[in-house]
């Protein structure tokens, strides 16, 4: 990566192996691109690049932060373009009025790439371990897991040399109750096989030995409204070593979760295959945050270093993925992640917003335009990190709640300042009903805990409790006609928005940390604190 402080700029990677997304570049590009082609003799345009980046930055004076010229006079806004054509990376400096174009020289691709790209190795493992790299782990202690293959062994010790207490057959299941261990390469866990207690090796030698538990096929199912609702059970559920938050693709075909530490992944489910088994995005740093963008086969996710990513996925035997887009920006962990319902903006939030704009950056949210990958607004003024934030259905407001009690309303398209309400408490999460009428909110406090607040005029509509203390998330079906809402205290609920009533609960054996219904109505997601992702629906017929 440039090596510049990262509170000074606005760093975007683009894959242009789509050229659709050639728009997502300032026209300062063109500008290098025709000098590199005038240096090359040959018509060199972004289609032609397999990878270019670009940096905005307040540089010192006119040489544009390039050593190799002597720059004079004040400040120049300008851009740092690295274009790569045919395995060579050429560094360009444009000033933002095209009137300062600078060739700083070229830089060896596989040397960057080198630079960039260490060897990864699972987080759970000790950092100080030379016999890696290790694999990443799939699973996690206190769930359950199954034998890939026949002749899996159980050994008395974490060691290729352990005795062997026993072998397993393929899909023979287990608790995996402690660890891991890793030893000469290979991940191991202590493990329970029907009362035998044992050590297994996850993975080693570039293979894998053990994987989560296979759920159960998803049956056809009804469509949920007030009155089915109260026949909820759940269908399957899938288990692994990812957080307790997931996001849909706007189809309902695809759910996506973030891998938990040693995992570093986005899990990715397809609900056309019957049963479900994951397949992986590969990251090599902690996710944060989660989102699929609407209509679109894309996921945008926040690192917990505060850089955003916008990757492109497709299907197939094995998922292969593009990176889109790379923004540095925030300080910190990216806290809270939300698309407009267009797909056409994602705001993002953080301890600290990198943004040129002459605002307070503390806890301040960015709306990005992705069509022109540019920080439409900044969102400003909380005083505790913003944990949740929401776009009205028609995109015009952008709502945010954050640690320092108060929802905050802005106009998306200017970060203009609408109203702001103090809850008194730390704001857990908010949604849009699908009309936009209402806006959910949930607090974290033990009395009027979930407040409805109406659209026109913004005001608060109403307040009521929840039946535990502990809401964590909360979501509108599909047709408004209801809202579900998880709690720390293992369960989650289904209201009826009209009526305010509660028409029914379920237990889950753990704290229900991100619930959402699926876009076609049909299931309700539960991430839950036990590593698992439940979904729960009516099977056709039962009402």
């Amino acid at each position: 990566m440039i090596g510049f402080r990262l509170a000074t700029i606005l760093l975007i990677a683009l894959s242009v192996a789509a050229s659709a997304y050639g728009q997502g570049a300032p026209a300062q590009i063109e500008t290098a691109l025709s000098d590199l082609s005038a240096r090359l003799s040959r018509s060199v345009s972004l289609g032609d690049l397999s990878e270019w980046r670009w940096e905005q930055k307040q540089f010192a004076d006119s040489a544009l932060g390039c050593a190799a010229v002597s720059g004079s006079g004040g400040s120049v806004l300008g851009y740092a373009f690295r274009l790569t054509y045919q395995s060579v990376a050429y560094d360009y400096r444009v000033s933002a009025d095209h009137s300062i174009v600078i060739y700083c020289g070229e830089i060896d691709s596989n040397q960057v790439a080198a630079a960039l790209e260490a060897p990864y190795s699972n987080q759970l493992c000790d950092a100080a371990a030379s016999d890696g790299p290790y694999m990443r782990s799939h699973v996690i202690f206190g769930m359950e897991a199954e034998a890939a293959a026949d002749g899996l062994n159980l050994r008395g010790q974490p060691s290729a040399e352990g005795q062997v207490l026993l072998q397993l057959s393929a899909g023979q299941r287990f608790t995996v109750d402690a660890g891991p261990d890793c030893v000469d390469g290979a991940v191991w866990w202590l493990v329970n096989v029907g009362g035998q207690i044992g050590y297994i090796a996850e993975a080693g030698g570039g293979a894998r030995h053990i994987r989560p538990k296979s759920p159960a096929a998803l049956p056809s199912r009804e469509v949920l409204n007030v009155n089915l609702v109260a026949w909820l059970q759940e269908l399957t559920r899938v288990e692994g070593n990812f957080q307790a938050r997931h996001d849909w693709s706007s189809d309902s075909v695809f759910i996506a979760a973030p891998g938990a530490r040693g995992s570093d992944s986005v899990w990715l489910y397809d609900l056309r295959q019957q049963p479900m088994a994951p397949q992986f995005l590969p990251h090599d740093a902690g996710i944060s945050r989660l989102a699929l963008r609407p209509h679109r086969p894309e996921i945008a996710f926040g690192s917990s270093g505060g850089s955003l990513h916008l990757w492109r996925f497709e299907g197939g035997a094995e998922l292969e993925r593009t990176e889109l887009l790379f923004l540095n920006a925030h300080g910190g962990a990216v806290s809270a992640l939300g698309f407009s319902a267009d797909g056409n903006r994602v705001a993002s939030a953080g301890a600290v917003a990198y943004t040129h704009a002459d605002v307070e950056r503390a806890n301040a949210a960015i709306v990005w335009d992705l069509p022109t990958v540019a920080q439409q607004a900044v969102l400003t003024r909380h005083e505790g990190l913003i944990r949740a934030i929401a776009f009205s259905p028609d995109g015009a407001v952008a709502a945010a709640g954050a640690d320092d009690g108060a929802i905050r309303f802005w106009d998306a398209d200017d970060g203009g300042s609408l109203a702001v309400y103090d809850v008194g408490a730390p704001i857990a999460a908010l949604a849009y009903s699908p009309d936009g009428r209402l806006l959910a909110a949930g607090a974290a406090r033990v009395e009027d805990n979930l407040l409805l607040f109406s659209d026109e005029p913004l005001a608060l509509a109403g307040s009521f409790q929840m039946p535990t203390a502990g809401l964590t998330s909360l979501d509108f079906s599909p047709d408004g006609a209801m809202l579900v809402v998880g709690a720390a205290e293992g369960i989650f609920s289904v209201w009826d928005t009209r009526s305010q009533r509660l028409i029914v609960t379920r237990e889950i054996g753990a704290a229900a940390l991100d619930v959402s219904f699926s876009p076609d109505g049909t299931l309700i997601a539960v991430s839950a604190a036990d590593h698992s992702l439940s979904l729960f629906g009516v099977p056709l017929g039962s009402g």
